[in-house]
């Protein structure tokens, strides 16, 4: 058999190897996208929302009002063990990856995307909420950049704090929010901004639009519980997860200590 024959054989092979390979990919798209629309029905018939055209940052859904009230619920239960980082990893979850057909806030490589009604925004975990990984460690605002950043990060300033967890908490006010453990209280407290009028130093609440000495001062105090309730959020350890991944709950179920339902 001559070397043309042979070359022309082995381009053949190749040509047909890539039409394999083309058909494969065509089919694995196409059972990709049955299961998308099979677990879309899925959720609808769950009562699962569409997402709205709106920042979902910032933005209130008025459809929420029955659940606002069934999470509170859970949080007093979540309350009454002392646990403020597992209730707010819970309540992320329940808002993020339970409530709309689609995640209001998706997460890939090492960035939030967050849902603006038109497209997703690319935003890291501390433009979003100011986390970072500092092993315990609080950083002070050391000048008016930082001031400034510090006082614009959506996720506790006028943007989730207030537009999810604000409701909830007015709720959980009605049905013995006030009788829970102190650190508890002063977490969800902390973790409204403003909204949540906790007093750190005498006259002095916990609010990011504060001067930056006002700050430093309460940082100083309260700093910690603030980090640990980022980290709840974004749920770098422990393998629950806010946003970041997935939590297997029940309306009721809860997460203990070591990361397991109890």
């Amino acid at each position: 058999m001559s070397v043309a024959i042979l070359n022309l054989l082995q381009e053949i092979n190749e040509r047909l190897k890539r039409v394999e390979a083309g058909q494969i990919r065509r089919i694995d798209n196409n059972t990709k996208r049955r299961k998308q629309y099979n677990d879309s029905r899925v959720r609808r018939d769950q009562g699962m929302l569409r997402l709205p055209e709106k920042n979902m940052i910032k933005y209130r859904d008025v459809r929420l009002g029955p659940l606002f009230r069934r999470w509170a619920e859970t949080g007093i239960t979540f309350g009454r063990e002392d646990r403020p980082e597992a209730f707010f990893t819970w309540l992320v979850h329940r808002w993020n990856c339970c409530t709309y057909l689609k995640k209001p806030i998706t997460f890939s490589g090492s960035t939030f995307r967050v849902w603006t009604g038109t497209h997703r925004m690319s935003t890291g975990p501390r433009d979003l909420m100011g986390y970072s990984d500092r092993r315990g460690a609080v950083q002070l605002l050391r000048n008016d950049a930082e001031f400034v950043d510090f006082q614009n990060r959506p996720w506790f300033n006028m943007g989730w704090n207030y537009a999810v967890l604000y409701p909830v908490f007015n709720h959980m006010l009605e049905i013995g929010f006030d009788e829970l453990p102190e650190r508890f209280r002063r977490c969800i407290r902390l973790a409204m901004g403003s909204f949540g009028e906790w007093e750190v130093c005498s006259g002095l609440c916990w609010d990011p639009n504060e001067s930056r000495e006002n700050l430093n001062r309460m940082l100083k105090k309260v700093g910690t519980d603030l980090q640990m309730m980022m980290r709840a959020v974004y749920a770098l350890a422990g393998g629950g997860s806010g946003i970041s991944g997935s939590v297997t709950t029940t309306e009721s179920g809860l997460i203990n200590r070591s990361g397991k339902l109890s």
